[in-house]
């Protein structure tokens, strides 16, 4: 990063179509606003909802030179060497990747697999984002549903050929924990963009996002990372039903369990809880550990095991929907499809 004095307080890089903050004078990227808070801007620093242009304010022919020579010197070609010949091993590897770039290659920096040829994608998680995140945009839940089944179906009956086993597919023991899943139902003012999900309103009401899809067995993982613009603590677990009303806390009835991120785990209550874990309000990253098999409910943070927080065998029937419970400002994003890690999977397991 380059101390130019243009740089955006979210991405920390050269501000593109800058706004500033009124009050404190504050840069932000016009898009990094509307990713983060929607149409109601809100500054970082002082909380002011006043921002103009960069156009209409007296620093606009400098803040154009520099964007200007940072063009420059992002579009300068760079002459590549030749690449490497390659060797038989890796000529045999390279032959399951076509030359196509996957149609989420922004993202993904892979090209499309021999295995989705069709699909134009690379692998199981870019063909989900592929179908899914249009429709998760549109909040079409009903879509959504049909399309998961639709392609669940279709990872089923397609057989990947050996070479594709051999090279790509993990051991079984890596894949304990890897779970695939949306939050698609939410409470009113929850945004849900893909995996981001965000609360802005001035009431001070604990609300509800979840799935439409619970898991019915074995042990699943997944993370949850708060946002910065967070300003009360999150609710983050399970639920064992999904008849409520989600504009309330799932921990508040008797089938709801969560990490109350003031160190705390409550379990049908709104008040009481026992304390567990550590404090935290809008930096770190919470795993969520869940095994059905033995009915055990468990979290992380920071890679760091936090003990079992539960053993009931409520835990071990399905359907189990994941939930995170947010309060009038605040925001999380969220990694599903990843294995535990080991350190984590050894503790877990005793």
């Amino acid at each position: 990063m380059t101390d130019t004095g243009f740089e955006c307080c979210l991405c920390m890089k050269l501000a593109i179509k800058a706004q500033i903050c009124e009050k404190c004078g504050s840069m932000y990227c016009k898009m990094c606003l509307k990713e983060i808070f929607g149409k109601n801007y809100e500054c970082v620093q002082c909380q002011s909802q006043s921002f103009r242009s960069i156009k209409k304010s007296a620093l606009q022919e400098v803040y154009d030179e520099i964007l200007s020579k940072s063009q420059i010197v992002k579009n300068q070609k760079i002459e590549k060497p030749p690449p490497p010949k390659l060797s038989v091993v890796e000529q045999r590897t390279q032959q399951i990747y076509l030359r196509e770039m996957c149609v989420n290659y922004e993202i993904c920096k892979q090209n499309v697999n021999q295995q989705y040829k069709n699909e134009q994608v690379c692998s199981q998680e870019c063909l989900f984002f592929s179908k899914l995140f249009p429709l998760v945009e549109q909040q079409d839940f009903t879509k959504i549903r049909q399309e998961i089944i639709s392609i669940e179906q279709f990872i089923k009956n397609k057989q990947p050929t050996q070479l594709f086993q051999q090279i790509v597919i993990p051991t079984q023991q890596n894949q304990i924990g890897c779970t695939n899943f949306v939050f698609d139902k939410c409470g009113e003012g929850i945004v849900i963009k893909y995996q981001s999900v965000t609360l802005q309103e001035e009431e001070y009401t604990f609300k509800t996002v979840t799935c439409s899809k619970g898991f019915q067995n074995g042990i699943h993982f997944w993370k949850i990372n708060p946002m910065f613009m967070t300003k009360n603590e999150l609710k983050i677990g399970v639920s064992t039903s999904d008849r409520y009303a989600l504009n309330t806390a799932f921990s508040d009835y008797n089938f709801g369990y969560a990490y109350y991120t003031v160190g705390q785990f409550k379990n049908g209550s709104n008040s009481n809880g026992f304390e567990y874990g550590v404090k935290f309000k809008n930096m770190g990253e919470v795993g969520v550990l869940l095994d059905m098999n033995r009915g055990v409910l468990a979290f992380s943070y920071d890679d760091n095991f936090l003990g079992k927080a539960i053993c009931t065998d409520q835990l071990k029937k399905g359907p189990i929907y994941p939930c995170v419970a947010l309060l009038h400002q605040a925001g999380f994003e969220f990694k599903c499809g990843l294995p535990i890690p080991q350190n984590l999977l050894e503790l877990f397991l005793k």
